[in-house]
């Protein structure tokens, strides 16, 4: 089956546009040089004692032979009279994957409630019962808000008693989402409020949580780090990154936290590297930046302060 047929863009009723795999597989092709020049990126010299070839025999090498649920590879791509083939019986497979994941999108953005169609896939969340899709408008009409109603309990009584987090709405989102999990102090085990599955995921991997409007008023919701004006030891080199990102990094840069700023711990301190790749303007305010030790705690104290204030 050539891939050079040219395959209808399908679009679902929110918008999304499925390209296809035809396109994909091209656009693998091309960005490894194929249709261009050799993508081996070898070293000046290196190539003079390998046989003579070509891009295509670059991207032949790395993607010909193809396993399948562990079976023998199978020949999966092939280079015919200047085009580029896969076997039938592959190629309707990846039909069927086009036209399931058109299904699946559409259906993933319809609210299981109201019906209504949504614009992306923040709708979809993970629950007791499986994945539903809940509207912002009645998630805020079926779930609670939460009002800090187990403030200061363990999170092991409410575990084994309850209740469940599913009753609640996300107590970072802004727009309303349900809560899928109970989040809790690791440190001193207790209960800050219910979040959704990414808020959760986020919130444990210290990564860029801390970008989330009111994540630091909800991580000062442990009575323990509240009562000691600390963060969780994971959030603290996170709180770093946000403070020289707001101060340094380019306004209304969407990459991640930890992308914005690199960080080396140093002697006597950190070495950070502020840059936003998705922006022309890598900084503003220099790139390099060292902190002390002593700066870093001040830059702590103040993100402590700050989120206490939110909460007053």
């Amino acid at each position: 089956m050539p891939l050079d047929h040219a395959e209808q863009e399908t679009r679902s009723p929110d918008g999304f546009t499925c390209t296809g795999w035809r396109t994909e597989i091209r656009h693998v092709i091309h960005s490894a040089g194929a249709d261009s020049g050799c993508g081996c990126h070898l070293p000046q010299g290196a190539t003079a004692h390998l046989p003579r070839h070509t891009a295509s025999d670059c991207v032949l090498r790395q993607y010909q032979d193809y396993s399948i649920a562990c079976t023998l590879p199978m020949r999966a791509l092939v280079r015919v009279s200047g085009s580029w083939m896969i076997p039938r019986t592959l190629a309707s497979i990846l039909d069927r994957r086009d036209e399931q994941e058109s299904t699946f999108h559409t259906a993933g953005q319809r609210c299981d409630h109201c019906g209504e169609v949504g614009s992306d896939g923040s709708w979809r969340t993970p629950t007791a019962g499986g994945w539903k899709t809940v509207c912002p408008a009645c998630a805020a009409a079926t779930l609670q808000r939460y009002r800090r109603e187990l403030q200061g309990v363990p999170y092991a009584r409410v575990r084994e008693h309850g209740p469940s987090a599913a009753g609640f709405l996300c107590a970072v989102c802004e727009t309303a989402r349900p809560a899928t999990d109970w989040d809790h102090c690791h440190g001193h085990s207790l209960i800050r409020g219910p979040l959704c599955g990414s808020c959760n995921t986020m919130e444990g991997q210290g990564k860029d949580f801390l970008a989330r409007p009111g994540s630091v008023r909800h991580l000062l919701r442990c009575d323990g780090c509240r009562a000691r004006r600390i963060l969780p030891p994971h959030h603290r080199l996170a709180a770093l990154r946000r403070h020289l990102h707001l101060t340094r990094g380019v306004r209304g840069c969407e990459w991640p936290l930890h992308m914005h700023v690199v960080l080396e711990e140093a002697d006597h301190g950190y070495d950070f590297t502020v840059h936003c790749p998705g922006s022309q303007h890598r900084t503003r305010g220099g790139g390099n930046v060292r902190l002390t030790y002593e700066e870093a705690e001040q830059i702590l104290s103040r993100t402590v302060d700050e989120g206490l204030a939110q909460d007053a």
